[in-house]
């Protein structure tokens, strides 16, 4: 009877004091939760949210041109473009079409991964068609007697040396003189080299920040064959073929713009030169290639009609396609579709549309 006693009285010790702890902990507990609410509610409103709340950033892309010695570029470009000018019952219309191959092959490479190139054309086909005349065709496969008499500038031109430039691996270009003993890019040719400015996606200027008018110089990067206008081994301008990438990381949806100056003759001894403003914006990147699309607009109000006719085709619109690991581009397309009223006279029309597509060619493909 005594040891029933004794174990009863144990269990109801044993009991007690569980409870006792049981008690202890809630309080405990309940303390701590009353100290945690209290604290939130002592923190400033704009407090940063806890890391184990936060959501993850998304990804940002370092977009960079890899160049490599001895590397060969091969591009294909296709352009058809179309020129509409009407005066009253008058009516022009001239379609030019350019289909070239060119090699682009490096020659050196510096510490900061600037290139040297070599351009040369493999091969290039142009026709002009005016209204219903012939077209009138020429191609690099013509012998002399055979190329038409408006295109024997052209031809003489092509056999010119091959111009050498250098790119920076942001694709701007840089002059001989904007490179170091040591061959690296001076800090004056980053500045006009990197001109090239990004602007979060929280914050993409509206169609109000651009001035939109109507443009018709030749496009900056236009398939025409311009690089070899000069036969001697330096180009005497910096060229690119490449359009410029932004120097920070960019995420899905950001933009980077590059400033580009463009002459147009306001009289005939007297140029003007236009700032054109193009937008890049990267629009996805998936399996390793990035989709950039860019536009273009004239950086100020251009009011003469004829000044504007100039620069229809400098303002075009576009997208192109980057391997981000290979660091090159593997396609370009630009589209042209502009129109500016009383250009050539009171109650005329300037229409200009077409595209031009650049693809790179790989493994010695046509």
């Amino acid at each position: 009877m005594l040891i029933h006693l004794i174990v009863s009285i144990g269990l109801t010790c044993s009991a007690g004091l569980a409870i006792c702890l049981s008690d202890d902990a809630n309080t405990t507990e309940q303390t701590q939760r009353t100290a945690e609410v209290q604290k939130a509610a002592e923190a400033p409103a704009d407090a940063p949210v806890s890391k184990e709340t936060d959501s993850p950033a998304p990804p940002a892309w370092t977009l960079r041109y890899k160049f490599l010695p001895d590397q060969k570029l091969r591009y294909k470009s296709t352009e058809s473009v179309t020129l509409d000018a009407m005066v009253g019952e008058n009516r022009k219309v001239d379609v030019t079409g350019i289909e070239q191959r060119r090699v682009f092959t490096v020659t050196s490479v510096d510490d900061a991964n600037a290139a040297k190139f070599t351009m040369q054309y493999e091969f290039v086909k142009m026709q002009v068609q005016t209204n219903e005349f012939e077209p009138v065709v020429f191609d690099t496969t013509m012998k002399p007697e055979e190329i038409p008499p408006s295109f024997r500038n052209t031809a003489r031109a092509l056999q010119g040396s091959a111009p050498r430039f250098w790119i920076s691996s942001l694709g701007s270009p840089l002059r001989e003189s904007d490179l170091t003993n040591g061959g690296a890019p001076t800090s004056t040719a980053v500045a006009r080299a990197g001109n090239v400015t990004v602007t979060p996606r929280k914050s993409e200027s509206s169609a109000s920040d651009i001035q939109q008018v109507s443009a018709t110089t030749a496009e900056p990067n236009s398939q025409t064959p311009d690089s070899a206008r000069t036969d001697k081994p330096e180009a005497v301008t910096a060229v690119t073929f490449l359009m410029p990438l932004p120097e920070q990381a960019v995420e899905i949806g950001e933009t980077w713009r590059e400033v580009i100056p463009v002459s147009v003759r306001v009289t005939e001894d007297i140029n003007r030169t236009v700032n054109i403003l193009r937008t890049f914006r990267l629009e996805s990147v998936e399996n390793g290639i990035a989709t950039i699309s860019f536009r273009s607009s004239v950086e100020a109000a251009i009011k003469s009609p004829t000044l504007r006719s100039q620069l229809i085709k400098a303002t075009p619109k576009g997208t192109l396609t980057f391997d981000v690991e290979r660091g090159v581009m593997l396609k370009r397309v630009i589209n042209y579709d502009e129109m500016v009223m009383n250009a050539i006279g009171q109650n005329s029309v300037v229409l200009c549309n077409g595209s031009s597509t650049e693809v790179l060619l790989e493994d010695g493909a046509e």
